[in-house]
């Protein structure tokens, strides 16, 4: 994959994703397929549903795995694997060379992703397909689209799924099945349709490839190794679906209650406060601006509204990557910026919309809740 010779960008990304003037980022291939991506720290994703399973008292990935699935059923429709499913699904017309050369053919565009390196392991068409990722991160997410995948070339309702790690690789096996997964959520696990946005944002853009400049210089890209990393934080990145994000925390809600939500909103908001530790934040004014650029050049969204005093933020929002989740992060940076905790008070929430506003000092424990009601999922 090329890189920009002026800026370093990645230049096939310059082509297939879309920064809006309303903070997202939008992916969109040559099915015209849209999917909104977002650049997240993958240690801090990792941490969120490592706390919430912690929380709760039992693992999340379940429910990563099958919500990503979905996601790489339609990263299909613009691979080359996907003329495979033409193909008969026995050993003699697809041996496992040409499976070799067909996840030859991806490795870059996942390393490009930030998911490590692919590599096969082993494959035999109608029985098993074992993959291995080197410097993997964000496994959940790696191992649903890989399912999500090889279950639709294969054509199958799902497949038996094993994952281990060897050597600091990711080693994943998936076999046959002819049944559907126990307790199948694929109806509630939907993606919901996009609707891109506009805004008041406007980037200062490469003139070689026309990458936004913020987004060169802020990210670096070792594709030998398939590590995206933050120049800025020295963090680690990846480029994770929004949908997919969404359907997951909508699961979680509809299986665990709605107090899930403030398990994952008190979570996030420990994580985001740890960038901020030991900073001299300064001046309010430049420091709200740096943090609300910083989160739309990153695809997170921006707000329709946000007024902020000493000790207050009201925020509205229609394109927020999570509601929840960037609720979250607004709190950490307003308790890191005045030094007292937060509470929350929604006006309104919904995936497409949310009105709020954060306030320090009233002593109030968090609620994700409507002052006038229960909350819209």
């Amino acid at each position: 994959m090329r890189l920009c010779s002026q800026c370093t960008f990645p230049r096939k990304f310059t082509r297939v994703f879309e920064w809006h003037s309303d903070g997202t980022i939008i992916s969109t291939d040559r099915t015209r397929t849209k999917i909104p991506i977002t650049f997240l720290e993958s240690r801090e994703f990792e941490a969120l549903f490592d706390t919430l399973s912690n929380k709760i008292g039992m693992s999340t990935d379940p429910f990563l795995i099958e919500a990503q699935k979905n996601i790489g059923k339609i990263l299909l429709a613009n691979l080359p694997l996907k003329y495979v499913k033409r193909i008969p699904a026995n050993r003699f017309l697809r041996p496992q060379l040409l499976a070799r050369i067909m996840v030859f053919l991806i490795a870059q565009d996942i390393a490009a992703l930030g998911d490590g390196r692919i590599n096969l392991e082993r494959y035999r068409a109608g029985e098993v397909l074992a993959l291995r990722f080197r410097n993997p991160c964000v496994n959940p997410l790696l191992i649903g689209s890989s399912a999500g995948i090889y279950e639709s070339i294969e054509d199958m309702p799902g497949s038996n799924i094993e994952y281990g790690q060897e050597d600091g690789d990711l080693v994943i096996t998936l076999t046959h099945t002819d049944s559907a997964p126990e307790g199948n959520h694929e109806a509630r696990l939907y993606l919901e349709e996009v609707i891109p946005g506009r805004g008041p944002i406007t980037y200062e853009r490469c003139l070689s490839c026309g990458a936004p400049l913020e987004a060169a210089r802020s990210l670096s890209w070792d594709l030998k190794n398939g590590i995206i990393t933050n120049k800025l934080t020295g963090e680690r990145e990846v480029v994770v679906s929004v949908q997919s994000v969404n359907a997951i925390l909508r699961e979680l809600e509809s299986e665990l209650g709605e107090d899930v939500l403030t398990l994952i909103y008190d979570a996030q908001k420990a994580i985001e406060a740890r960038h901020f530790a030991g900073m001299n934040i300064g001046e309010r004014d430049g420091f709200w601006r740096e943090q609300l650029e910083g989160y739309a050049i990153r695809g997170l969204g921006y707000p329709l509204v946000f007024e902020a005093t000493d000790s207050s933020l009201k925020v509205e929002i229609g394109n927020a990557y999570n509601q929840v989740l960037y609720a979250a992060k607004l709190a950490a940076a307003l308790e890191a910026l005045t030094g007292e905790l937060s509470t929350i008070e929604w006006k309104f929430r919904s995936n497409r919309h949310g009105s709020y506003e954060i306030s320090v000092g009233a002593g109030r424990a968090t609620q994700l809740v409507e002052s006038s009601g229960r909350t819209k999922s």
